[in-house]
């Protein structure tokens, strides 16, 4: 069984729910110390799996061989940081659109140029899909947060 598609509707499913802890966690103490400390969560959980599963692989010697993978980690630092901002100003809905469409957007643009050592190329139904996250954004976003 192919895991792919259910990984990417717990993974979106998630980043909602994520938004919304840290959207109220930013509320409250400054955006970056937020993310900050969710982090930190993430390391420990991660920490705690990691030791009571040791066929994980946790290898020093992988970093060694891609260091940059360590950006991932500044990039979620600053990627939360700015959901934890943008909520506050966009409202939930809006910026997981905002986010989303970004995210769609600049992936076809990696994927043509084949960052992940694979090029995919751009057809009109990719383009169309793209077309219409793109106006549902638009969409969501013009009407601003809805006040409850």
């Amino acid at each position: 069984m192919n895991l792919a598609l259910p990984a990417a509707v717990l993974a979106g499913a998630l980043i909602a729910v994520q938004a919304t802890l840290i959207g109220a966690f930013g509320a409250r103490i400054h955006p970056f110390v937020a993310s900050t400390w969710v982090h930190l969560g993430g390391l420990v959980f991660g920490g705690v799996v990691v030791l009571i599963s040791p066929r994980l692989g946790f290898e020093l010697a992988a970093v060694r061989q891609a260091p940059w993978g360590l950006l991932a980690g500044v990039a979620g630092v600053l990627l939360v940081t700015g959901v934890a901002v943008a909520i506050g100003g966009l409202g939930l809905a809006s910026t997981l659109a905002v986010v989303t469409g970004v995210q769609l957007l600049l992936g076809f643009v990696l994927e043509s140029v084949g960052v992940l050592e694979r090029t995919v190329a751009l057809d009109p139904v990719r383009i169309g899909g793209a077309a219409l996250i793109v106006a549902g954004v638009y969409l969501v976003v013009s009407r601003g947060p809805v006040a409850g």
